[in-house]
């Protein structure tokens, strides 16, 4: 699996025109613009030109804005020891890790995607293993040291379905209705207009009725160790308004303790969890 294999559903970041092969590269046919592909072909650099403006206001959204903007001004250049966020934890969380993941492998209950991915990957701590179950799995980021991370993991490991793409959520390379499921963690945590913004992102490029997507957002009353003050945090009412106003339908929601107990019983949490029938919107699985 290359890039190339998957350019019928990737779109310029600019003006979502049409890529096509051109050498060992990709090129919008309506703006011209030449996107760089490496790694054997399997990741592509496919940021916009300009970066997206929004409000910072607040401390947290002026953070947020700092540091979208030393990512998006990094050279993609191969270096040493790429360190994504998320590569590096200490040992006392690697518990609460697994039990995160185990919330998300729970909640996809063995259902296979043709096309899924994970938005602002990190290191892919919360997808790596997620990739055997779709077609095609693509791991994104802004940052250059998750491409080149996940871009030589994938081809150490001899992965056959997976891609990575360098974007930017906020103006996506992926057509619309791309993805039969996409999975959002830890991001959706700096200030409304940019979770506004991704959620918009996230429904755009997701299948209009049987797509499925689990996202977290912070809860303001129970906040985990690392939460405050560094993320913006939301009631679970103003959550659902926030999702709703999008389009979408919530099909599950449901708290992750795992930051305030680490005695959480999973079996307790998922005897409360209840699956709702199947309808014809992009339906939202809501963590808090």
């Amino acid at each position: 699996m290359t890039v190339f294999d998957f350019i019928n559903n990737l779109c310029c970041p600019d003006d979502r025109g049409d890529l096509h092969p051109k050498g060992s590269e990709l090129e919008c046919e309506r703006c011209g613009r030449i996107f760089e592909v490496g790694f054997e072909g399997i990741c592509a650099n496919l940021l916009p030109s300009k970066k997206f403006e929004r409000k910072a206001d607040s401390f947290i959204e002026k953070r947020s804005v700092e540091i979208y903007s030393r990512l998006f001004d990094e050279p993609f250049v191969k270096k040493q020891n790429p360190t994504p966020w998320g590569l590096e934890v200490p040992s006392w969380y690697v518990p609460k890790l697994n039990k995160h993941k185990y919330v998300i492998d729970k909640v996809l209950d063995n259902r296979i995607f043709e096309r899924a991915i994970d938005i602002s990957t990190g290191s892919g701590r919360f997808s790596w293993d997620l990739a055997n179950r779709a077609d095609v799995f693509v791991f994104s980021d802004i940052s250059v040291d998750s491409a080149l991370y996940l871009s030589e993991r994938i081809l150490e490991e001899r992965v056959k379905n997976a891609i990575v793409v360098r974007c930017d959520y906020m103006s996506p390379p992926f057509k619309n209705d791309t993805f039969s499921f996409v999975l959002c963690n830890d991001t959706a945590i700096y200030g409304y207009e940019h979770e506004m913004g991704i959620l918009r992102t996230i429904q755009r490029i997701l299948f209009p009725t049987k797509g499925i997507a689990i996202v977290d957002l912070c809860n303001k009353y129970h906040r985990g160790f690392w939460h405050k003050p560094y993320t913006s945090a939301y009631s679970k009412k103003e959550m659902e308004i926030m999702l709703k106003m999008i389009g979408y339908y919530i099909q599950m929601e449901f708290p992750l303790y795992y930051e305030l107990d680490k005695d959480l019983d999973e079996r307790t949490l998922f005897s409360r969890i209840s699956h709702i029938p199947e309808i014809n919107m992009p339906k939202i699985h809501l963590t808090y």
